[in-house]
């Protein structure tokens, strides 16, 4: 695929999610593309994460908190996105979805190249205007969970956002306390 037509199934997975979805389960790509395509949304994720937490400002009166290993940074990745879809797979099904763990995979993935492209836009509001950056993270949850809503119900054939809603409010209940509990730095 060529840079264009990615930026056109970007804007397209934003204005028409349904459509998008269809277009990538269309595809097919095999597994070794969807495991490159999973590894290198790994990689860029913690790259911007590290750079997100070099680039915030630390209040004078406050610790200057200690640097994660990148190792922990990949694994946590890894294990928050594979566990997003295992649950979105297993709760599809659990709700009468037909979804394929590929097809899951795939979307998933792709969901996962349009969140770096919002972390990518808040690193950059965080250096051109720093409050900006609050309305950025919220407007990528609100699309995330649009496009998500989107995906899931084309994937597991649903015909029902609000199945494709019970499947993202099961598999958050299920995914929080291990994401939490692979956090050092959390409330756990």
């Amino acid at each position: 695929m060529s840079a264009t037509s990615l930026t056109n199934l970007a804007v397209l997975t934003v204005s028409n999610p349904a459509q998008a979805a269809r277009l990538l389960l269309a595809m097919r790509p095999g597994r070794e593309v969807l495991w490159l395509g999973f590894s290198l949304a790994v990689v860029l994720s913690c790259v911007l994460q590290v750079g997100m937490a070099q680039l915030l400002p630390i209040p004078p009166d406050q610790p200057v908190p200690a640097t994660e290993p990148v190792l922990l940074i990949l694994a946590r990745s890894a294990g928050a996105i594979m566990l997003s879809i295992l649950a979105f797979l297993m709760f599809g099904r659990l709700l009468g979805g037909t979804g394929t763990f590929d097809e899951v995979f795939l979307l998933t993935v792709w969901l996962q190249y349009l969140q770096i492209a919002g972390l990518v836009l808040s690193l950059v509001s965080l250096l051109v205007m720093p409050l900006l950056i609050i309305v950025i993270t919220l407007a990528t949850a609100v699309l995330s969970l649009y496009v998500t809503l989107h995906f899931l119900n084309e994937a597991h054939k649903f015909g029902s956002l609000w199945k494709s809603f019970g499947v993202i409010l099961l598999s958050a209940l299920v995914a929080v306390p291990f994401v939490l509990a692979l956090t050092p730095s959390g409330p756990v």
